[in-house]
């Protein structure tokens, strides 16, 4: 029996004996493999592709502001199915803006694929126009990708087409997901396939059960350690690991802490949570993970990175054994290195691991500080805290939201004072931490997410960068609610600089941005908050109405998040260190 899906009826206007056009074939993949959008903005040698998206009734292009904005789209759209995302793009210059989004899904663990148009092959090197081959002195888009992607290959002819895609897709999928890359010649694009040439199979590979004397190996650890915790990461979430990490940490006893990407995927009103560890974290789960007398740590789908260890904090891995579990086998050694390490998908090792061990008690019951009383701040207060705001949030936002939360302190608040509960789920696109990654993001998300509830969280700097796209979600009739945490600038920038040199250097601006105001002018319902009262009714509104609304809340920039507290002291005595070597070296 063919694995294949059952092939979709041509496009009008083309006989089922001619040959194929290359860009409705790769249209034709697309649908098959259940892409229903594809995200970007038109130009030049990519109008073929939409040509023949015009022609396919099975997938919507959604037209975004920036090209940027079209590739977050791609990753939330991934990120809310779990399914491949795709963005397209001209030459040179839209190539080029999709970039950044694009990283970020290969950093994020999300399968997105860019398609890229290039001049004709006939024009490489002679100075055509957005030639980006890398002749003519001019910037070559395969090997700008090359370092952002999984995959980044240039199509040479038609008939390189069908291998190729099917290779890049089945890339963006296996083990570890992440973006790939096809640049597409305009010859190449409009060319023609032979008729007999078949439909590759994108379909999402099945990934094979864990090494079972790995996991062994991870069953007798976990059996001999006399108080355990489990730090959770983004990829216990790509998995949908969260239920087996409830049963797993109820069996046992052991506390669950997340990475600030691993957010949602373990219930923080459940006993044992223990909030976010590292980066955007708070003291609650800093005590409980570094407890002197844990002696086991089990890493589920996390590298270990700066921002998710607290800077490499020595104390997780001394005086205890580390226990991973993940995806990829190079992150045996990722951060710190493993005692033991099973590679494979998160959920199946841990119900690999719960088949041997959910019935053995615990030897001891872990004590979780409570979390802290719920921040506080008079009707009086002006400007607000943030941390005040986002608690409001965690109260009157549904259960079952999905919430986009861009980078800055909008970030830290929300890992630090935001309580999820399932089914909601959070998305934060850290590794790359680009400012204003929300706003496509959320966009896609809803998308996909039909009638639950989609929230990005943002700062006014990252909103200035990519507000736009509030017009995007205008246009399609999308409720996606925008909340603007608005210091009148980085104040991220400025809390480091503050804290490190005792002074704030170009940070903030010096005329607040009024966002309700170019909120209301790309289409949205916007409302101004200075008090939580407004801030509660605000929300209430947005929530209600079919339309996107953006509501801009006036916050302190003075207020400094526990986790950028800590990470300026670290951070501090680095330079330090820094100054008194030179000083001896002088």
């Amino acid at each position: 029996m063919s694995t294949h899906p059952t092939k979709s009826p041509e496009p009008p206007g083309r006989e089922a004996d001619e040959p194929q056009s290359v860009a409705g074939f790769i249209v034709r993949a697309l649908s098959e493999a259940g892409v229903t959008h594809v995200f970007g903005v038109p130009g030049g040698p990519l109008m073929p592709l939409y040509e023949a998206l015009e022609d396919c009734p099975g997938i919507e292009p959604v037209l975004a502001k920036h090209e940027e904005g079209a590739a977050f789209m791609a990753l939330g759209h991934a990120q809310v199915t779990g399914r491949l995302g795709v963005v397209c793009g001209t030459a040179g210059p839209g190539a080029l803006h999709a970039l950044t989004g694009v990283a970020s899904a290969t950093a994020d663990g999300v399968p997105v694929l860019a398609l890229t148009a290039q001049v004709s092959s006939s024009s490489f090197g002679r100075g055509g126009l957005q030639d980006s081959s890398g002749g003519s002195w001019g910037v070559d888009t395969v090997d700008v990708f090359r370092s952002a992607t999984k995959l980044s290959a240039l199509a040479a002819t038609p008939a390189q087409v069908p291998r190729l895609l099917a290779l890049s897709v089945r890339t963006a999928y296996l083990g570890r997901p992440g973006g790939v890359h096809i640049s597409l010649p305009a010859d190449v694009l409009s060319g023609y396939l032979e008729v007999a040439t078949p439909l590759p199979d994108l379909r999402r590979p099945c990934i094979g059960p864990p090494d079972p004397s790995a996991v062994a190996k991870l069953v007798g650890a976990v059996r001999a350690a006399h108080r355990g915790v489990v730090l959770a990461g983004q990829g216990a979430k790509l998995s949908g690991a969260g239920s087996s990490l409830v049963r797993f940490a109820e069996a046992l006893s052991w506390p669950v802490a997340t990475t600030l990407k691993g957010k949602s995927v373990f219930p923080e009103d459940h006993a044992l949570s223990a909030g976010v560890f590292g980066f955007g974290g708070g003291a609650r789960a800093h005590e409980t993970v570094l407890a002197p007398d844990v002696d086991a740590l089990l890493v589920v789908g996390s590298a270990l990175g700066e921002l998710a260890t607290h800077g490499w904090e020595p104390r997780l891995v001394k005086g205890r054994r580390l226990l991973r579990i993940d995806i990829d086998p190079l992150h045996a050694g990722a951060g710190f290195e493993a005692d033991v390490h099973v590679s494979g998908d998160a959920t199946a090792v841990m119900d690999a691991l719960l088949a041997e061990v959910r019935c053995r008690p615990a030897s001891t019951k872990p004590v979780i500080t409570p979390p802290p009383p719920a921040a506080h701040a008079s009707k009086d207060d002006v400007p607000l805290r943030a941390s005040a705001v986002v608690t409001h949030m965690s109260r009157l936002l549904p259960r079952d939201t999905i919430l986009f939360t861009d980078n800055g302190n909008c970030v830290s608040w929300l890992g630090q004072g935001f309580i999820s509960r399932p089914p909601g789920a959070i998305h934060v696109s850290l590794n790359i931490a680009s400012m204003g990654s929300s706003a496509g993001s959320a966009i896609g998300g809803k998308i996909a997410a039909g009638d639950r509830p989609v929230v990005a969280l943002t700062g006014d700097a990252a909103f200035a960068m990519v507000g736009m796209e509030i017009h995007t979600a205008a246009e399609l009739g999308l409720p996606v609610i925008w909340i603007v945490l608005n210091n009148a600038g980085n104040a991220m920038v400025h809390n480091l600089h503050q804290g490190l040199f005792g002074r704030s250097v170009s940070a903030m601006y010096g005329t607040p941005i009024d966002v309700a105001t170019v909120a209301r002018g790309l289409g949205a319902e916007a409302f101004s908050v200075h008090t939580l009262e407004q801030f509660d009714s605000a929300l209430l509104k947005a929530l209600a109405s079919p339309l996107p609304s953006a509501i801009d809340v006036r916050v302190d920039p003075e207020e400094v998040p526990w986790a950028l507290a800590g990470r300026i002291a670290t951070l501090s005595a680095a330079f330090k260190r820094g100054e008194s070597g030179n000083k001896r070296e002088g």
